[in-house]
């Protein structure tokens, strides 16, 4: 299923320009470490990026990072992500997870039929959706890249974050890179357990980013009292975790 004409027609403006508008509005609405990816990570190394979508967490990192490596199961973002981002990261169409295979990758459809590929998924995480698209996508580890000197992760995948951080436990436990997950958008039902059970599986600290501030992160969440940051003061939809 192709890309909408509307998006299509974003290929056609210059990277530099639809990325720095798409990133000052993805500040203003849930991507706040945006800001502060400097902060966040060391200069140079390498910076993973996992659930790519359009490419603009990836083209942030690239002003941070020597090396990016992007990953995007949707065929049809991995297409725009590698036309975007040329230059300036590897983007590699595969689903990362904690084995290799092949999986189903489900893109919901909305009621009008609005194709809602932001929101594609292997767990049909979003199943008030009627509708969904599939595609059959390749399944690998982030292990099995034998990618070095990684400083960052970034994952949004929309309920197996998890399982990406479980298939990258040698990059981990060799780099101690930080890792950014989004975890706090309704995808899972209790963010805060998800987080504790990261920290203590991983040896990390987990941060909410607020304000260009890091808020101690199990009872910042314990504090929302629900599974997402939505309609509450906390601006972010991630959850940062360092390590100790």
């Amino acid at each position: 299923m192709a890309l909408p004409f509307n998006e299509k027609l974003l290929m056609l403006v210059p990277p530099s320009i639809y990325y720095r508008r798409r990133i000052a509005n993805e500040i203003r609405t849930g991507e706040p470490e945006l800001a502060i990816l400097a902060e966040l990570m060391p200069d140079g190394g390498t910076a993973i990026d996992v659930g790519a979508n359009q490419g603009f967490f990836a083209f942030a990192l690239s002003e941070v990072a020597d090396r990016v490596v992007s990953f995007e199961a949707n065929p049809d973002y991995a297409r725009f992500a590698k036309w975007m981002l040329r230059g300036r990261a590897e983007v590699h169409e595969v689903a990362i997870s904690d084995q290799p295979g092949r999986a189903t990758f489900y893109v919901p459809l909305s009621d009008e039929g609005m194709v809602l590929h932001f929101a594609g998924n292997l767990k049909q995480t979003h199943s008030q959706f009627k509708n969904q698209k599939t595609y059959d996508v390749e399944l690998r580890t982030l292990d099995s890249f034998a990618i070095t000197d990684v400083r960052f992760i970034k994952v949004d995948v929309e309920g197996s974050e998890r399982e990406v951080l479980d298939g990258a436990k040698e990059i981990i436990a060799r780099d101690r890179p930080g890792l950014l997950l989004e975890l706090l958008s309704g995808t899972h039902a209790d963010p805060g357990s998800y987080a504790k059970d990261i920290c203590e599986t991983f040896g990390y600290d987990a941060f909410v980013v607020q304000h260009g501030r890091k808020l101690p992160g199990l009872p910042t969440i314990a504090a929302l009292g629900k599974n997402t940051s939505w309609g509450t003061e906390i601006e972010t939809r991630n959850v940062l975790f360092l390590p100790r």
